[in-house]
């Protein structure tokens, strides 16, 4: 016989020295924080402790800008859409929530269109403090 059922599990995790930084910088501040490495110039996002382009730990926080651009999106019906989205004119890429206007059409997106990230009133130290980026209306 087999039984179709449903299990919680609760689970906690630590997010690593990096991992925490960005996420109070999110609640804390309403900045999104990534690193430049001092070897190969790689910006990354989130903020992370070593370079995934060499390896090198030598890595300079930086506050990356809240705003950006589209570069693709895709609509998951019940969930939402979601993007990469380019922060500031050449920086690092990032996957996140995209947040539609109701004045803007998913067919009316257009790779390249103006976002501006937007951060929650009741921040908790979770990824969610950033709640997505807004796609500027028309």
């Amino acid at each position: 016989m087999i039984r179709e059922e449903k299990i919680q599990i609760p689970f906690n995790f630590a997010a690593g020295t990096s991992g925490s930084r960005f996420l109070t910088a999110l609640r804390d501040s309403q900045v999104i924080l990534g690193a430049k490495c001092n070897v190969c110039t790689h910006v990354t996002v989130p903020l992370k402790s070593f370079c995934p382009s060499c390896c090198s730990d030598d890595l300079a926080e930086m506050e990356l800008p809240a705003k950006g651009r589209l570069i693709s999106w895709t609509d998951c019906p019940g969930r939402g859409a979601f993007a990469l989205i380019q922060l500031g004119d050449k920086g690092p890429i990032l996957l996140h929530r995209l947040i539609i206007p109701p004045s803007v059409m998913l067919s009316e997106l257009n790779p390249g269109m103006p976002v501006t990230a937007h951060f929650s009133d009741s921040p908790k130290g979770h990824i969610s403090d950033l709640q997505g980026f807004v796609i500027s209306e028309k």
